[in-house]
């Protein structure tokens, strides 16, 4: 008589001598947390793959307002030549509102604003790339106490 080799539980280990023969788990309990194990690690994975689409818009954004606006420090460009060529609105790294009540958005350095419903106004602003320095910021905490 052939001698058939101990089966293992994959996710407790315990030594499986019932059931099938291509059993892999010991119980519906091991079955349900390797379940969820891997829900949990492919749901891991995809948000790391939205981040990356995220970072990929950002960018793709950036390229087409650098190309549209050049050397120039301030253009106006037609939105659907930029909209055929993947640039999404949504996608941006910050946002101000100006004097007139409009809202400047920023790819960067790089910001437009919507004149109407087919021109942008791109503008260049060096002062967007300025970075915080928490040892001179108070990151928008006002007389917090400090904690041990």
């Amino acid at each position: 008589m052939k001698e058939v080799p101990d089966r293992h539980c994959l996710t407790c280990g315990k030594v499986i001598n019932f059931g099938r023969s291509d059993r892999v788990y010991c119980d519906d309990i091991c079955r349900a947390r390797a379940t969820r194990k891997r829900l949990k690690e492919s749901a891991a994975a995809g948000y790391e793959d939205r981040h990356q689409a995220v970072i990929r818009a950002i960018r793709k954004n950036y390229a087409l307002l650098k190309k549209a606006i050049g050397d120039r420090e301030k253009w106006i460009v037609d939105f659907e030549k930029l909209y055929w060529q993947g640039f999404k609105r949504t996608f941006y790294t910050g946002s101000k509102v100006l004097e007139n009540g409009r809202t400047r958005y920023y790819c960067f350095e790089l910001g437009w604003e919507e004149l109407d419903e087919a021109r942008f106004a791109v503008t260049a602003d060096p002062a967007q790339l300025e970075i915080f320095d928490p040892k001179e910021g108070d990151f928008g905490f006002k007389n917090q106490p400090d904690e041990d």
